[in-house]
């Protein structure tokens, strides 16, 4: 019987030669563009399809796989297809099935982890392991490395574990072991003790028979370049390599796709290093950068016809990236109208600026759109909270994807804990939350011992502790961290009455060790953290009352838990990659902001050019209509500051913009006469 995939035989018309109807190969091309067709059609040799926003991307990368089978150029199994996540993967076996009409099995497609740990699993062996191997989780990465840390002698203060984790994961993602890590950042971390930390990581892991995430690539790359034949096994087999979003590749990944496509040299890569915007977590955009030198002969074809956003947004997009320098170069056109100008408002504060973008989309739903079709993309996470505030109070349903509504944050719920058993001494849950947070040696057991006296003499857990300090149920270091703990709340009570609500806060957090407990931390998520103390700060200004303030977060918890259906969402930029809206609000368009701050000091010219990057994903999620806004001035810790408008807004083409300036900047001392330093909330270098 015939291959159902072998289309040797075919013919122009639908038929062979036998009269046997063939795969609608010829009628999947028919459907494309030019561009389209060409990146499906350039099957040989190495091949960089630079895929700008809406240009159909997804469409080229299914369309291509299928053709390759129903042409008759390899069988699935001699296929290697990699993305970035498992919905990505699903998605494009779903759609190349429904285009062949039949299913597909025995490719290797998968995320780049999944596919590493399927070869990786396959010769074990030849690194010491078995076949059986543990992918252990971040949590038993972390007690591993505390073990580890003790046993060094190192710090855990000074150097917390998190932090050199975080350094042992960064080095992997480059491809390197600890016999090579010498000389890189951060070497001399711990007193010069983390690459021996590295090395009895990784002999701890291989006693366990474990490996991490990081060292399914890392293992990888020893895999194939120390083992010429199972190099020439993959060679063997993979006769055709697809990856999806090349721009998002790290080191690690690099290399593994370079050994692999070493063999046949058939590796078609599909990217946008326009939306190249996760350096922070080890992607390299010098790796899409690249790709014609470290493939000599590779073919480059552009998507530039978008099918998703009108003229203005993206002669706006456009003219934004453009002023990088660290591109390919494409511009992206539509047949479509022009559509609405890209608007950019000025706003008097933070506060305007959410009313304005309320009053918009209440506006635009009395005209019958929908509120999932709308967005609001912010830079940094503490910037949903006007937004949330100003939904709550006029009943606007909305929803935050890719995390947390702002009060139900980790580090607000502590905040908010601080300031409850201070109002309420006979607040258990929040006693309970708190008298750990940061660590005071008051571990379960003592929990425990303060429980059962507190059922025993129906008291508050505060008010057990008092009576339990001393006795023979709580003696020694515990006695003395927590009769200092119940001194500190005893005070903070006085000092509820005489200061202002910010400044109060603000001390609190402060003498508990709260705050530094976060500008210590050396984890991606602390300065996120640090920055959503400081816009509960700016919560705080609007109350003249500890109770009045917690009252109203009660009551705005309850009215977020009762919506459901119809949501306007809201996501930071970085969340919204992929995704796209009628309407799209780009708040925050200040320098300092967007472009972040610490970002550029930390990355000078790279991470401008990311910024910008970042922004441009912003404008090209919006299909009809994209409205960026600034606001003349922030109140943060008392003080009206007033940051320039972004010079972002500056690089948007005038005839694709309508700009109306923001009126009113103050640039007075303002706000109240008690203000807080915002150095406390800025993590030390």
């Amino acid at each position: 019987m015939p291959d159902p995939l072998d289309t040797s035989m075919a013919v122009d018309g639908g038929r062979d030669r036998t009269g046997r109807e063939t795969p609608p190969a010829i009628r999947w091309l028919d459907a494309l563009n030019a561009e389209q067709r060409a990146a499906v059609e350039a099957t040989e040799g190495p091949v960089l399809v630079l895929a700008g926003a809406g240009t159909g991307k997804t469409r080229v990368l299914t369309t291509r796989l299928a053709h390759i089978l129903a042409t008759g150029r390899a069988h699935p199994g001699q296929i290697l297809a990699v993305t970035f996540t498992n919905r990505a993967a699903r998605e494009m076996k779903e759609r190349v099935e429904a285009l062949v009409g039949r299913p597909v099995d025995g490719w290797h497609l998968g995320t780049f982890h999944a596919v590493a740990a399927r070869l990786l699993r396959r010769h074990a062996e030849r690194l010491g392991l078995r076949s059986s191997f543990t992918i252990i989780d971040t949590d038993d990465q972390l007690r591993l490395i505390k073990q580890l840390t003790a046993a060094n002698g190192i710090d855990d203060k000074k150097w917390p574990p998190r932090a050199l984790l975080a350094i042992v994961q960064r080095w992997k993602d480059r491809g390197l072991p600890p016999g090579r890590a010498a000389g890189e950042p951060d070497a001399e971390s711990a007193n010069g003790k983390v690459i021996d930390l590295y090395e009895q990581y990784q002999d701890r892991l291989q006693t366990l028979n474990a490996v991490d995430f990081g060292d399914l690539l890392l293992h990888n790359l020893s895999l194939l370049g120390g083992h010429a034949d199972v190099l020439e096994e993959c060679h063997r087999r993979f006769r055709y390599i697809l990856v999806d979003e090349y721009q998002d590749t790290n080191v690690a990944q690099y290399l593994w796709l370079r050994l692999l496509a070493r063999g046949r040299g058939n590796i078609c890569c599909v990217g946008d290093d326009d939306q190249s915007i996760y350096a922070w977590r080890g992607a390299e955009v010098g790796n899409i950068l690249r790709f014609e030198t470290d493939f000599p002969g590779a073919r480059v074809i552009r998507l530039e016809r978008n099918y998703r956003s009108t003229g203005h947004i993206l002669g706006a997009a456009s003219g934004l990236i453009a002023h990088n320098d660290g591109r390919l170069g494409k511009t992206l056109w539509t047949e479509d109208e022009a559509g609405d100008i890209v608007r950019v408002a000025g706003a008097w504060d933070g506060e305007d600026e959410a009313r304005t973008v309320a009053d918009e989309i209440e506006s635009l739903q009395r005209r019958g759109e929908a509120l999932h079709s709308m967005a609001i993309l912010v830079r940094a996470s503490f910037q949903t909270r006007a937004f949330e505030e100003r939904f709550l109070r006029i009943g606007l349903p909305y929803r935050v994807i890719g995390g947390p509504r702002f009060y139900e944050r980790l580090e607000i719920r502590d905040a908010v804990a601080y300031l409850r058993i201070v109002a309420q001494p006979s607040d258990d849950l929040a006693f309970e939350r708190i008298v750990n947070r940061p660590k005071r040696g008051i571990g379960p057991a003592s929990l425990q011992k303060l429980n059962h006296h507190a059922r025993m003499r129906r008291l508050p857990l505060l008010a057990a502790a008092g009576e339990l300090i001393g006795t023979d149920e709580l003696r020694g270091r515990i006695a003395r961290s927590l009769a200092a703990f119940l001194d500190d709340v005893d005070r903070w009570r006085s000092l509820a009455e005489t200061v202002a609500l910010p400044e109060f806060a603000g001390t609190v957090l402060d003498e508990s060790g709260y705050t530094d407990m976060w500008r210590n931390d050396r984890s991606v998520d602390a300065p996120g953290r640090l920055d959503n103390l400081k816009e509960l700060m700016v919560a705080l200004e609007d109350f003249e009352t500890l109770a009045g303030f917690l009252e109203h977060i009660g009551l705005i918890m309850d009215n977020a838990a009762g919506h459901a259906g119809d949501m306007v969402n809201v996501m930071t930029l970085h969340g919204a990659k992929g995704l796209e809206f009628d309407t799209v609000f780009l708040p925050g368009w200040e320098e300092d902001i967007f472009p972040n701050r610490r970002a550029l000091e930390e990355g000078g010219v790279r991470a401008l050019e990311e910024e910008r990057r970042l922004a441009y994903v912003g404008l090209t999620r919006a299909r009809r209509r994209a409205i960026v806004l600034h606001a003349a001035n922030r109140l943060a810790f008392g003080q009206w500051s007033s940051n320039p408008t972004s010079r972002f807004v500056a690089e948007l083409p005038s005839s694709h913009t309508e700009k109306r300036a923001a009126t009113g900047a103050y640039y007075g001392d303002g706000g109240t006469a008690d203000t807080i330093d915002p150095a406390r909330f800025v993590r030390p270098e």
